[in-house]
């Protein structure tokens, strides 16, 4: 199995050096050591890393959520700061793992392990809930369509329903893409014919 590529990002650029020394030492392989400052100045992407391992002593909601959002991979806090609200500020903003503790390369691969299957699931979720919404919103368009068709043309729904999809397949489109679209068009007419003198 290839080894994961590790990204450290750290509020103490020496320590920083230390620990990917000692996780080098330990056979991972770290592909950048940054501090936290210097986040918004690397893009991460172009090394491919596999996952964030942040390491800080004051961990600052911005701060996370920055590193979280800009990279969208798992993402584990090391602290020694184990408040309630810190904790709870670090997990809305989207870490996968907070650790309270040092970096122990000994430990490290299992830590890592979990994150990642941690964020898959986390990430599998998020998809499947943005899934159920785009359902239910093209089953409310749909709906909206049908009954527009129906008064335009006087069909019936089951026949309106055969017209929307038609249309939808001969545009290579979804019926829920379709859909909006006569929506809209709609509401051009109409805005339209509003202003008109």
């Amino acid at each position: 199995m290839p080894k994961l590529k590790i990204a450290l990002i750290d509020d103490d650029l020496a320590r920083a050096h230390l620990i990917e020394q000692s996780l080098r030492e330990h056979d991972f392989d770290v592909v950048a050591c940054l501090s936290i400052d210097h986040v918004n100045l690397t893009p991460l992407k172009q090394l491919q890393a596999d996952i964030i391992l942040l390491d800080m002593d004051n961990p600052h909601r911005d701060l996370i959520e920055n590193c979280v959002s800009q990279f969208d991979l798992p993402t584990v806090l090391f602290t020694k700061n184990s408040q309630k609200d810190t904790i709870k500020n670090a997990i809305d903003a989207g870490i996968t793992a907070y650790i309270i503790d040092g970096i122990d390369p000994n430990k490290l691969e299992a830590i890592l392990e979990i994150s990642i299957e941690q964020f898959k699931k986390h990430q599998k979720l998020a998809n499947d809930l943005k899934d159920t919404k785009t359902k239910l919103a093209d089953r409310k368009d749909i709906d909206k369509a049908k009954v527009l068709l129906m008064k335009l043309h006087h069909l019936n729904e089951e026949s309106a329903f055969a017209l929307l999809r038609k249309n939808a397949m001969s545009h290579r489109m979804t019926m829920g893409e379709m859909s909006r679209r006569l929506i809209d068009a709609q509401a051009l007419l109409q805005g339209q014919l509003k202003d008109e003198p």
